[in-house]
């Protein structure tokens, strides 16, 4: 099995001590990584999490974005990044029926 390595990234947010960016991954996926350097954070220290989206599924997040077949999942994500952020992100996943794996560290 070879390792996924990020391939290229855009940034979504930045701003109040919350940074989000999009990454694209070698094999295809997308994800959504995300780092709050608090102190509203769940432990009210650093938070970092996690959302991917699986290739298979790419089609999906694209077509939930208003792109079409074909378009950079990244761009659109970076051009809506805002509006993505401020109603959560896997609340927005969840929203447009996007299955996604989540973790946090």
């Amino acid at each position: 099995m070879t390792e996924r390595v990020h391939v290229r990234h855009a940034r979504m947010h930045a701003a109040d001590r919350l940074f989000v960016d999009a990454y694209s991954w070698s094999d295809g996926a997308v994800s959504i990584e995300g780092q709050d350097l608090g102190p509203s954070t769940p432990t009210g220290e650093e938070y970092e999490y996690f959302a991917t989206v699986e290739p298979g599924d790419v089609p999906l997040l694209i077509a939930a974005l208003g792109g079409q077949p074909g378009d950079d999942p990244l761009m659109l994500l970076e051009a809506q990044g805002e509006a993505i952020v401020r109603q959560g992100e896997t609340g927005w996943l969840k929203e447009h029926g996007i299955p996604y794996s989540f973790s946090t560290w």
